[in-house]
């Protein structure tokens, strides 16, 4: 059996009862290992930097979103509209 494709995922914690599955799939070119493959897979999707920076993003609108009477009316706004699309998994901003 030959390998011609890797696919990796993992679940993030955002709090509030709130996850996110981040994944990625690559295809393995001729001569690169399965294994080598899936090392580049895992240090995309568990970057702390990458992990930590949607987990900042989604924290920030949501607590605009929850709390819309310390902001203006254009954060709400914009808040609520990034919301709506980031509970939908293809149309997550990455």
């Amino acid at each position: 059996m030959k390998a011609t494709k890797i696919y990796y995922q993992k679940c993030f914690n955002l709090g509030n009862y709130q996850n996110e599955v981040v994944g990625i799939e690559l295809e393995i070119e001729e001569g690169e290992k399965a294994l080598e493959a899936l090392e580049k897979a895992k240090t995309f999707v568990e970057s702390r930097d990458f992990a930590k920076a949607v987990i900042e993003e989604y924290d920030k609108y949501y607590q605009i979103a929850n709390d819309p009477d310390n902001y203006t009316g254009r954060e709400v706004k914009h808040a609520n509209e990034y919301l709506s699309k980031y509970a939908k998994a293809e149309e997550l901003p990455f």
